[in-house]
């Protein structure tokens, strides 16, 4: 059994939950149809939810992150950035049109009250006001979960550390969309970036028997 630490403390921690909707992690969805293996995140989302619910009981802050992409905020940059054979390709499809059943939440959701941070970028610090919800609500470390693992959840991640806050990968709560990049990112962030735990651990430490009185 794991304890409570500084890394996972109600109070201090944030769970942070990226791009958990129907455009990344439904067969349905724009990623699903272009040929990615959704079946990934699938799999993860039922432990996701289980961990959802360890820490609200526990009392520890859920933030939702939601990629919304449209004209306002798709820069040529931004739709450039592939490169094949030393040449930009845009992108043929666009993910998470607001208003949209792809940019909707994927089996989970936010519980009222709980904050939902709308990014345009990998990163959920980039251009939003994560960083100040979380010095706002105390938080001093994060824990990652959702997609993709070697995508946004990586970048997120990644900026956390760079904004001073620990940072703790949760391996079975976050997907990808082949073995390899997902597995390639929990090795990185273990040995550079921070700490990599599970969701059974997580829930562990917040179980109140587990707590001295």
């Amino acid at each position: 059994m794991v304890g409570t630490t500084f890394r996972n403390a109600p109070g201090t921690a944030a769970l942070i939950v990226v791009d958990v909707q129907n455009d990344f992690c439904d067969p349905a969805g724009v990623c699903g149809t272009a040929g990615r293996d959704t079946s990934l995140a699938v799999d993860m989302v039922p432990r996701l939810e289980r961990l959802l619910e360890s820490a609200r009981g526990a009392g520890v802050l859920v933030v939702f992150v939601q990629t919304m992409h449209d004209e306002t905020t798709d820069s040529p940059v931004w739709l450039s950035r592939r490169v094949v054979d030393g040449e930009p390709v845009a992108a043929r499809t666009s993910t998470c049109r607001p208003g949209s059943w792809g940019a909707e939440f994927y089996r989970v959701a936010p519980a009222p009250g709980e904050p939902v941070v709308v990014k345009h970028r990998y990163s959920a610090f980039t251009g939003t006001d994560l960083d100040t919800l979380l010095r706002t609500a105390g938080i001093t470390s994060l824990l990652l979960t959702g997609v993709a693992t070697d995508v946004c959840v990586d970048s997120t991640l990644r900026d956390g550390l760079f904004h001073d806050y620990h940072v703790t990968l949760v391996k079975d709560c976050c997907a990808s969309y082949h073995e390899e990049g997902h597995a390639a990112t929990v090795q990185t962030v273990n040995r550079h970036f921070g700490a990599v735990t599970t969701g059974g651990e997580l829930a562990d430490a917040w179980d109140p028997a587990l707590r001295p009185v």
